[in-house]
């Protein structure tokens, strides 16, 4: 499923599993589980990703849930320019 208004998020290779595109929310959703560490995803900034990510899948707070993944990926050093 990609969806119509999502901008691609460029990782860098810093990222878990190296330099990559994440073109959708279920890209999103399995990144996180696969490759954000569990103790990781307590931290503040993956907690909001959770909590917008499943409403973003559906058709709604999809912008919040982009933009609360782009600052998770920058807090982590993992967005790339």
């Amino acid at each position: 499923m990609v969806d119509r208004n999502y901008e691609p998020i460029r990782l860098n290779t810093k990222a878990p599993g190296g330099e990559r595109a994440l073109k959708s929310f279920d890209d999103v959703a399995a990144f996180m589980l696969v490759h954000v560490d569990w103790t990781f995803r307590r931290q503040p900034w993956w907690q909001a990703v959770r909590t917008e990510l499943p409403q973003a899948r559906f058709g709604g707070r999809q912008m919040e849930a982009h933009a609360a993944m782009r600052a998770a990926l920058s807090e982590e050093g993992c967005l790339s320019d």
